[in-house]
């Protein structure tokens, strides 16, 4: 990555909020987003150059009637972001089969353990959020022990990780696309480094693009605006006993959610969940067809 000019300070009402903010100033070119609970929010350090302000500054300002708050612009002497970033990751293991890495930190596998390497990019998912870590929790557990899905569906697949997670504990081949062309072409170098580049697929578009379903399972990491207007095309990816993991919804968003996939037949079957620094308590729901 570029070295950084400048950090940007803003705040956000809350962590939904926050997670929009995040991806509209990647999308305009931010070079780096650090984040934290706040007092009154989620406080955000947006790291750009000379180049990229009056774009990151016109996508917060757009946020503004959401909530988003703009800081002070703070120049920056000599900071390297391509080694900033390094600093405070670590190994997150999942558990005695999964560990998601980054590539610079080293971890001696257990027996029989799995690891998927990532390395945080533009592309979201490297495995720390909450609503990512809930569908590691869920592979971890569903893969475990019974035959494993022949066909997963990773709905807005960011750096591949959920899918290249399934693969590793046993799936037998991935599907993953996202509208964003980046995120695929991140994706597809993120498969090639953890030597899956042959069973993920990847594809950049919507999901009506999808040539046919059957899916054994399913996996949508996406915030409640995003998965709502895609409900009916979700379900129909699904195989008859196929299953449905959804994630990146607050438990605020529970209800509506659950209901919208109610009146395309499915039922929930259990539900994890994870509370987040700022007190958020995030949720993802297992689902099957009724009956």
């Amino acid at each position: 990555m570029k070295s950084a000019d400048f950090r940007l300070a803003a705040r956000a009402r809350d962590q939904d909020c926050a997670d929009r903010v995040v991806a509209e100033v990647w999308a305009v070119g931010a070079l780096g987003v650090e984040e934290a609970a706040g007092d009154r929010g989620v406080d955000l350090l947006i790291y750009l150059d000379r180049q990229g302000e009056a774009a990151i500054r016109g996508a917060l300002s757009e946020l503004a009637s959401e909530g988003v708050v703009t800081g002070e612009l703070e120049v920056l002497k000599d900071l390297d972001w391509s080694e900033a970033w390094k600093e405070g990751l670590e190994s997150l293991i999942i558990s005695p089969r999964l560990v998601v890495r980054p590539s610079f930190v080293a971890h001696d596998l257990l027996p029989g353990q799995q690891e998927v390497i990532v390395d945080p990019g533009q592309a979201f998912g490297t495995g720390g959020h909450e609503s990512t870590r809930l569908i590691l929790d869920w592979l971890d557990g569903l893969l475990d022990g019974a035959e494993p899905p022949r066909r997963v569906l990773d709905v807005g697949t960011g750096s591949g990780v959920l899918a290249l997670a399934a693969l590793k504990l046993g799936a037998h081949s991935a599907l993953g696309f996202d509208l964003d062309r980046g995120a695929v072409r991140e994706a597809g170098e993120v498969s090639r480094v953890n030597g899956l580049g042959d069973k993920l697929s990847l594809f950049a578009g919507p999901i009506q693009a999808l040539a046919v379903g059957g899916f054994d399972l399913v996996l949508v990491n996406l915030l409640r605006s995003e998965m709502l207007p895609i409900a009916k095309e979700i379900v129909g990816t699904l195989s008859g006993d196929g299953r449905l993991v959804l994630s990146g919804l607050l438990e605020s968003d529970r209800e509506e959610v659950l209901a919208a996939f109610a009146e395309e037949g499915l039922s929930p079957l259990a539900e994890g969940a994870r509370r987040d620094a700022s007190g958020a308590q995030w949720i993802s729901p297992l689902l099957g067809f009724s009956g």
